[in-house]
């Protein structure tokens, strides 16, 4: 019986490094821990195989069941079409909707249990936008295709697992969308998440959103007036959250901290350090979600697209998490 999970891999925007580090990476670097299915256009990924693994030709199907998962040959779930003629590293309405296009059929296919999980290559939020699709990015768009309110963007790298309070915001709104109701969610996302992996009683550490946690209001009242409540609540509760610590401090020291995870008020306050941890194999989960979904910690990379330079490292890490975590209780084909 083979027990390899079945991950649907998207190709991201094709106008970025998507395509060229699914061809590196697959299907050699993948097939020893599972078989992965390519969702997206089957003549762009050919194009990327001769260029950068001419030994790998595309096996193009339309039904999961006529997949091969060999080591000449990738396979491809053909779909979202690319134009030809594509221009390279900018961003466009037809490169939005082939990303786009692709997620939503991998995530059909999650949902239907047709595959253990999808890994994702990086999007670009201009060419989606063009497209007519206006999500933040990734997570929020995966939130509604799964029907699900309350999901949490985790990076999880070396020792560290790190996960955003705001996403991909612009800095002068974190500071209103920092709410003990915010805080209370995407701890009990955390919370809940590390329990499904395993984690019998999570540790989570919670860093402020200002200075040294606003010296006594001095720098900002956000973590009185928000995260202390929060974390009181959710002790109260039974769970194991500390903080607000200054975040500068909690990620000098981390590797001496006891904690499972810890949460950050906005984008660079944890990606910062997490990128640095991980030296480039972070990988990016999404918590929350009736699936799973793993990603890459990079993004579209238009300033070496098509220049073949691109690492495939974080693919094949993703590729791995997504295999670790699959749920074996699923009965994909």
């Amino acid at each position: 019986m083979e027990t390899r999970p079945l991950i649907a891999v998207t190709l991201g925007d094709p106008a970025g490094i998507g395509p060229e580090i699914i061809a590196k990476a697959l299907p050699g670097r993948a097939l020893d821990f599972c078989r992965p299915l390519v969702i997206g256009d089957a003549a762009c990924v050919a194009r990327h195989l001769q260029q950068y693994n001419p030994a790998v030709t595309v096996h193009k199907v339309s039904r999961l069941k006529d997949a091969r998962f060999e080591a000449n040959q990738l396979d491809v779930l053909d779909c979202a079409h690319v134009p030809a003629d594509l221009p390279m590293a900018q961003p466009s309405a037809a490169s939005g909707r082939a990303a786009v296009e692709a997620i939503r059929k991998a995530v059909d296919l999650a949902l239907a249990n047709e595959v253990h999980a999808i890994t994702t290559a990086p999007i670009n939020k201009e060419a989606i936008h063009l497209a007519g699709h206006l999500y933040p990015g990734h997570t929020e768009m995966l939130a509604d295709f799964t029907g699900t309110e309350h999901v949490g963007l985790m990076l999880a790298g070396g020792n560290l697992r790190v996960v955003l309070a705001t996403t991909h915001v612009p800095l002068e709104r974190v500071k209103a969308l920092i709410t003990k109701e915010r805080v209370e969610t995407i701890l009990r996302v955390t919370h809940q998440w590390l329990r499904q992996v395993g984690i019998d009683h999570p540790r989570i550490a919670v860093t402020g959103l200002n200075p040294h946690c606003g010296d006594g209001g001095v720098f900002g009242d956000e973590e009185s007036r928000a995260i202390v409540p929060a974390l009181d609540a959710l002790r109260a509760e039974g769970m194991d959250v500390t903080g607000p610590h200054s975040a500068d401090a909690l990620f000098g020291r981390i590797h001496h901290t006891s904690c499972d995870a810890v949460v950050t008020m906005y984008h660079d306050q944890g990606m910062i350090p997490i990128k640095m941890a991980s030296m480039g194999s972070a990988v990016n989960i999404t918590l929350g979600l009736p699936i799973l979904r793993t990603s890459v910690d990079h993004g579209t990379a238009y300033d070496i697209a098509g220049q073949g330079v691109a690492s495939a490292d974080s693919l094949v890490e993703a590729l791995r998490m997504a295999a670790v975590l699959s749920p074996t209780a699923h009965t994909a084909s």
